[in-house]
């Protein structure tokens, strides 16, 4: 089965057909680093990170580009409110990011160009609007012409009136037609500033996109990502940008849901710096860790809009945790005397064949990650059935040891090419862990005097406490609910 794609510019699930066979060129609109980023920058990172790592799994080559904004009116405020610079404030929470972004196993890009890096870039492209007509200067600023571009509105699918709509966050006189957007700022006092041909001044937003693509990945590349807000109106100028200065835009636009908030005036609001109601990607780091946090991420289909529960966040870590116990199961009876019985082992090699079949299935149809979950969820299922069974089922051939490393081997590669680990994370030394570890030796040791009653209760009341113990034959383990 080929990959299929929903594509937002035409409605419709194609096939990638990419402009060199077996690479891939992808732009993913990365943050405007003014402030820590919330969970939904996460997910939106975790998700074009799946994407790219699916793609490279079918075995495309990637080149994987996506921008840091480090030059917007945001950035400047905060620097004001900081009392800091604005190049400051734009590394600072820049480098926070990217740390937060390698703890949720994002591949770093093959670039990452930065806007304050590419104004030749956008000058050279905004000139070129200029003396093409779809642009003019205005006081120092230089606006785009929106009536200029037929295909306007072709992207998000707007009406005049919505075009109008969204255009009145720069409300000007000075504009030729309301929908006109600005290139090009003449610079404030205080604010960044470059020399330009109309002045000294410091890049618009949407051209940013559009000049760093272009250099990094030429006319007509092949994908190009962000979140679902972004359709109009940044994509939408992308679009015009792009078309009007003679370069092709890209192939296929995809976009990915907004996590939402419950309590704005529908019910929910999506989730905002701007607005205030944030989950912030550190403090969810910190709660559940980065591989479970990224489990979160993807356990919704990426087009969909999600509402954030903090309940959801433990149930992911719990649903890892599963794929996790189903990999030491696989471990254990690996390096067990004990082995399952021929029947089990057939019935394992055939959940292990259509499980396989299915992740990839689902992967393929726009990377549906839901149901490839649910795939590697029904496989540990078998695995545990199995796994159960082992200490009454004896003999296992060197067929029976290949089908079971076979089905860790897919157990792990196809968890993998999610970009989720199935090791477990060292758990921190500390009071805490002491403790529980001198609790399970009072327990084993109750035990062994035949004190069941006690051990049964140090089991329990580690449970309300949240601490769950699991006997095996090497010893029992322990993890956090």
């Amino acid at each position: 089965m080929a990959i299929r794609i929903y594509n937002t510019l035409t409605r419709r699930k194609e096939e990638p057909h990419p402009r060199e066979p077996g690479k891939i060129s992808m732009y993913v609109c990365g943050v405007t680093p003014y402030a820590p980023a919330h969970i939904g920058h996460g997910r939106s990172a975790v998700v074009f990170d799946v994407v790219r790592r699916w793609l490279m799994y079918r075995g495309y080559h990637v080149t994987y580009v996506y921008n840091i904004t480090d030059v917007e009116d945001k950035i400047i405020a905060a620097a004001q409110r900081e009392r800091r610079t604005w190049r400051q404030v734009a590394d600072r929470y820049t480098e926070i990011y990217l740390e937060e972004l390698r703890q949720l196993a994002v591949i770093p890009p093959t670039h990452m160009p930065k806007a304050s890096e590419h104004v030749p870039d956008i000058l050279a492209l905004i000139q070129k609007l200029v003396d093409s007509g779809h642009a003019y200067p205005v006081s120092g600023d230089v606006a785009f012409h929106v009536p200029s571009f037929a295909g306007y509105g072709r992207l998000s699918r707007r009406d005049l009136d919505s075009q109008i709509a969204g255009a009145r966050v720069e409300e000007d006189p000075r504009k030729r037609d309301p929908r006109d957007f600005f290139l090009w700022k003449a610079a404030k006092p205080g604010e960044p500033r470059w020399e330009s041909p109309w002045g000294p001044g410091r890049p618009g937003w949407h051209i940013e996109c559009s000049a760093m693509s272009g250099r990094y990945l030429g006319s007509g590349f092949d994908i190009h990502g962000g979140g679902s807000d972004l359709i109009f109106p940044h994509h939408e100028n992308e679009v015009a940008q792009s078309e009007a200065s003679g370069a092709q835009p890209a192939r296929i636009w995809m976009h990915n849901g907004m996590v939402q908030m419950v309590g704005g005036p529908e019910e929910t609001d999506k989730m905002s710096k701007s607005l205030g109601n944030v989950v912030d990607l550190r403090g969810a780091l910190e709660r559940v860790g980065g591989s479970a946090l990224r489990y979160h991420c993807i356990a919704a289909h990426y087009t969909s809009d999600v509402v954030f529960r903090e309940a959801e966040l433990e149930q992911a870590q719990s649903a890892l945790e599963r794929l996790r116990i189903g990999q030491q199961t696989l471990d254990r009876l690996l390096g067990s005397e004990v082995k399952p019985d021929g029947e089990d082992l057939a019935e394992l090699a055939e959940a292990r064949a259509q499980t396989e079949a299915d992740f990839e299935e689902a992967m393929d149809d726009d990377f549906s990650t839901p149901r490839a979950l649910a795939s590697l969820h029904g496989l540990v299922g078998m695995v545990n059935q199995v796994g159960a069974r082992a200490g009454v089922s004896f003999g296992a051939s060197e067929v029976g040891k290949r089908r079971l490393s076979e089905t860790r081997e897919i157990l792990v590669r196809l968890t993998g090419s999610l970009g989720l680990s199935l090791e477990q994370v060292p758990v921190e030394r500390g009071l805490a862990t002491d403790l529980i570890e001198l609790l399970i030796e009072v327990r084993q040791r109750a035990r062994q005097l035949g004190q069941y009653e006690l051990a049964d209760g140090v089991r329990a009341r580690l449970a309300e406490l949240g601490v769950l113990l699991e006997d095996r034959p090497q010893g029992t383990t322990w993890r956090r609910k």
